[in-house]
């Protein structure tokens, strides 16, 4: 016991040490990747039998229909569907309006169910197509890792796979520029295993707690891909100001709901059957687009009954651009963060002197919790937003405003505590709680060698945080790769900051140290269960 005890307490010291220095270089981990000019997307659906309880409404069907509407001419994309085999009904091709109209036709592959979910196959067929740029995979699963018994032994043959997912192809997948957005569409499906895959790849990953939050989920991750310009819309009014091109409405709203009406500043009123002249006006079950060329400077407003989520998008000679921003953020990190406004592509140098650009980090109920305004640097305005104590999704919203031009970009964010892992360790729960939400069948031990059932000891609190131990250098590892980007933005002050420098030699030391741990580690003793005999 004592010895429990004081193994517990100095690598507990160890890795509070550790995480500190990695959390002080890091400030914000996950990959967090430059915008790509036309980056591939690729829809990953799961159709295993469970989405017929889980999907009655065939909201997969919903949010295609949405993400293809949403999508920008011209950009590499692709359907897959996967169950106990993987299909690919829409192949990769550049988005026009015949690929839109058959990804609109896809509702009955999206329930053509099928038995098993092979997750692995499906991201691995998915994403091994060449592509110029990024790949960016969104993965919509309700289940975990379910394989045919023809494959294998089970359970071994799903941990086998699940473990080949996490350890060796997602890393795989980062490395060549394949991010996973990974959406959990029930409370049975593996949380921990789309909250790891995509913090892999640098992607976003999502809980929907409920079907009507699944459209959502699919606009946050096309905004995270395609960043655009938006001006606040708020009790159904919004402002465009002169030299806007265009703008677009995005009305997420319950289906079947009664016609929305578009007013212009004039108080002309404008339906789906009349709408503005060149506008084009698109009615599904769960949200209208409308998009407007060339509208008229003013305060126009919306009646109707629509979500608070909906949101207005415009196109004009300014605009409103950020360094990239992690999708993974941890509570009591500093963020830097930089932001700038472009006119005919090129950083405005004649900004509006009250020109002011603030930060603020909201909560899923949208509700701000953090708030920082930027310092202005010549065209550049930057500063550092500190995480707040949270968990779950989250936005952060960039807002400027200056000479009456108004801009705002939202990105979604999901914010992950990284200290309480070591009170996981000791519980015996594992790195992000995986134990307690993996399949079950991780939970059994079996002798491969011999056949037989075997019994494991029970951990120790030592034998559990040393288990922690031996897995923090490849997480490390992860961080070290998620982390590059902002080392590269803030290479200058790192080089300036004799303490910057210490701090990353405390680090290697650390990780020297945490390696030799792992090597002199001695295998965990397992009894075998014999049978009594005279």
């Amino acid at each position: 016991m004592a010895w429990s005890w004081m193994v517990s307490q100095r690598g507990r010291g160890l890795a509070c040490l550790l995480v500190a220095s990695l959390l002080w270089l890091v400030a914000g981990s996950g990959l967090a990747q430059p915008v790509e000019e036309n980056p591939d997307v690729r829809v990953i659906i799961d159709v295993s039998g469970s989405m017929r309880t889980n999907d009655p409404d065939q909201l997969a069907a919903s949010a295609l229909e949405l993400l293809a509407s949403l999508l920008p001419e011209g950009t590499p994309a692709g359907v897959w569907t996967f169950g106990e085999r993987v299909d690919n009904p829409l192949t990769l091709d550049a988005v026009d309006a015949g690929w839109r109209e058959r990804a609109m036709a896809l509702g009955p592959a999206l329930v053509d169910y099928q038995p098993h979910t092979d997750i692995e196959a499906a991201v691995r067929r998915a994403a091994e197509s060449p592509a110029n740029g990024w790949r960016h995979l969104v993965l919509l699963t309700d289940g975990m890792i379910d394989l045919s018994p023809a494959r294998g032994a089970k359970p071994a043959v799903d941990v086998a796979s699940r473990r080949t997912l996490l350890e060796e192809l997602a890393p795989a997948l980062a490395e060549r520029g394949v991010v996973v957005h990974a959406i959990a569409f029930s409370d049975s499906a593996d949380l921990d295993l789309v909250e790891r895959l995509s913090r892999t790849t640098g992607g976003l990953p999502a809980l929907v707690q409920s079907p009507e939050s699944l459209l959502g989920a699919f606009v946050d991750i096309v905004e995270r891909i395609f960043p655009a310009d938006q001006v606040p819309l708020a009790e159904g009014r919004f402002t465009i100001e002169p030299g806007v091109e265009a703008f677009s409405a995005l009305l997420l709203h319950a289906p079947d709901g009664a016609p929305l009406t578009l007013v212009a500043p004039d108080g002309t009123r404008y339906t789906p059957d009349s709408p503005p002249t060149g506008a084009r006006w698109q009615v599904e079950p769960r949200f209208d687009l409308i998009r407007v060329p060339d509208p008229a400077p003013g305060e126009w407003h919306l009646e109707g009954e629509f979500a608070s989520d909906s949101r207005i998008g415009v196109r004009g000679a300014v605009s409103l651009q950020f360094a990239p921003v992690p999708a993974i953020l941890h509570p009591g990190l500093t963020m830097p963060l930089e932001a700038w406004l472009v006119r005919g592509g090129e950083p405005w140098q004649a900004a509006p002197e009250d020109l002011a650009i603030s930060a603020t980090l909201l909560d899923a109920e949208d509700t701000a919790q953090v708030a920082v305004g930027l310092e202005r640097q010549g065209e550049r305005f930057v500063g550092e937003l500190t995480v707040p104590e949270l968990s779950g999704a989250a936005r952060l919203r960039l807002h400027a405003e200056g000479q009456g031009i108004v801009r705002q970009r939202y990105l979604a964010v999901n914010v992950q505590p990284l200290l309480s892992l070591l009170e996981e360790a000791e519980e015996g729960r594992g790195l992000a709680g995986e134990a307690g939400r993996r399949p079950l069948g991780e939970r059994f031990h079996e002798d491969l060698a011999t056949g037989r059932e075997t019994e494991a000891v029970p951990d120790s609190a030592a034998d559990r945080f040393i288990d922690f131990i031996n897995d923090l250098p490849a997480h490390a590892a992860v961080l070290w790769r998620e982390a590059w980007p902002w080392l590269e933005r803030r290479g200058a002050a790192f080089a300036g900051d004799p303490r910057q420098w210490a701090v990353a030699g405390l680090v290697m030391l650390t990780l020297l140290i945490l390696l030799a741990w792992r090597h002199r580690r001695a295998p965990r003793r397992t009894i075998h269960r014999e049978d009594p005999h005279v």
